[in-house]
């Protein structure tokens, strides 16, 4: 089973789905990129941690290594009210790029 061994967080804001480019790992030193979405910062966070669990690494890696509260991700960075309706696609968009060893 890998380990993830270095994180970055990347967070980049309001984004409407059907333009967001997303995040890749090509010219960095990370080997996977998720991202999560969600009506404010942390709840993208939350979203792309969620995420992390799921590609198969070690739980306890990530346990050690992803931050509960990491610096800049708070659920006063939002999707502005006036801009949430039913028919709207504007989300909170927050990534985690991961260095992983097998």
């Amino acid at each position: 089973m890998s380990k993830a061994i270095a994180y970055e967080i990347v967070n980049h804001g309001v984004e409407h789905s059907q333009f967001f480019q997303g995040c890749g790992t090509s010219l960095t030193d990370y080997d996977l990129a998720v991202t999560g979405i969600g009506d404010n910062a942390k709840q993208a966070y939350l979203d792309a941690v969620e995420q992390c669990y799921q590609l198969g690494i070690s739980s306890d890696s990530l346990d050690k290594l992803l931050p509960k509260r990491p610096r800049g991700i708070n659920s006063r960075d939002r999707v502005p009210t006036y801009m949430q309706d039913d028919d709207c696609e504007l989300w909170y968009h927050v990534s985690i790029r991961l260095k992983v060893e097998n």
